[in-house]
């Protein structure tokens, strides 16, 4: 009879054991954000990046540790690190350096959440750079000084080479300025490929565009950014550059007017991409996840105006899409970015001022 009972209490126990639900194993710990990162920012603007970096803490409250540099020392710097980088993130950088990035494996692939289906403008179709915007070029003036002279804002890029501008404008270098290359391709474009021309015809369109307009410029600035300072306080009536501060100085009272000239701008991509061998990935994605939000391009677009991949996200200086010049390539611009900088040693032959 014991036999029997120890019999059936077992049975008891296997029905009883099979007959509660199964407990699913725990799932994997959330890693902990780290309380910093470090990044290289390459809008060459404290003013920008600081921005930037205190908008990033205040979304995911991540300090963010950066250094401003344009896009020309960005890449000269990522590229004398590699394979040992001291930044975690490069962020608002050049073009030509994350193409560069993801073909020396310079760059770690992560699909995000937030840049899913946004397109190849947009993220890299493996995932190893995400464009937190699209920029520009404009050309400003000072309201001040044009009055003075009794001038109006030129309305074409063309009227620039008219004698009288001579040593009134200002604009960066392409040696040290993405925002400077890209004008270097936009106007080859422009005047050179947009005309029929091919190959070293159109280029040879584009060259002579710039060389005359070299004429006219009293000196080149080594950022982008830069001649809408100088032009703002009054050293200069007219200067080219980026779009990226254009806005925030008008809104400092600066008596700066813009435009796009009739034929359009260039414009440039600003992609972000994370740092390989470094030791915060998961924090870094995070960020990157941060990035791709509605809330960040809204921000990002109302700040200094940039076109983003969210189309709710109006960019405050245009209040819609800019004109652009057509048939842009800036792949082809990457690709072909040393040459075209050596030839501009050999045709404009002049440094950017410190």
């Amino acid at each position: 009879m014991k036999t029997k009972l120890i019999g059936l209490g077992l049975v008891v126990c296997l029905v009883m054991a099979f007959s509660l639900p199964m407990c699913a194993p725990a799932p994997p710990a959330e890693e902990e954000l780290a309380d910093f990162i470090t990044a290289i920012d390459g809008s060459g603007s404290v003013e920008i990046g600081g921005a930037w970096a205190k908008f990033i803490e205040e979304g995911t409250g991540v300090e963010v540790k950066f250094e401003s540099l344009s896009h020309g020392p960005c890449h000269a710097k990522i590229k004398a690190e590699a394979p040992h980088f001291s930044v975690d993130l490069a962020s608002n950088i050049g073009f030509p350096l994350a193409l560069e990035a993801k073909d020396e494996g310079w760059a770690v692939a992560y699909d995000s959440p937030t840049w899913r289906g946004a397109g190849d403008v947009w993220v890299d179709p493996d995932n190893y750079w995400f464009n937190t915007s699209n920029w520009a070029f404009v050309l400003v003036g000072n309201t001040g000084l044009l009055a003075e002279a009794g001038e109006t804002m030129p309305e074409s890029w063309d009227d620039l080479l008219d004698p009288k501008w001579k040593g009134e404008i200002i604009m960066p270098s392409p040696l040290t300025s993405g925002t400077a290359f890209m004008m270097l391709y936009a106007f080859m474009t422009l005047y050179g490929f947009n005309q029929g021309l091919t190959g070293s015809e159109a280029e040879e369109a584009g060259w002579e565009y710039l060389e005359a307009l070299d004429e006219n410029i009293d000196s080149y600035t080594r950022g982008g950014n830069t001649p809408s300072d100088l032009v703002g306080r009054g050293e200069f009536m007219l200067g080219i550059c980026s779009d990226e501060m254009v806005l925030p100085r008008i809104r400092e009272g600066y008596p700066l007017e813009w435009t796009f000239c009739e034929e359009g701008t260039g414009y440039g991509s600003g992609p972000t991409f994370i740092l390989a061998g470094r030791d915060k990935l998961y924090t870094v994605k995070k960020i990157i996840d941060f990035m791709g939000t509605t809330e960040y391009c809204k921000w990002w677009s109302e700040f200094a105006g940039y076109v983003t991949k969210d189309p709710a996200a109006v960019p405050a200086l245009y209040g819609g899409m800019p004109k652009y010049i057509p048939n842009i390539d800036q792949g082809w611009a990457a690709e072909n970015k040393d040459r075209l900088c050596e030839e501009w040693i050999d045709r404009i032959g002049r440094v950017p001022a410190e």
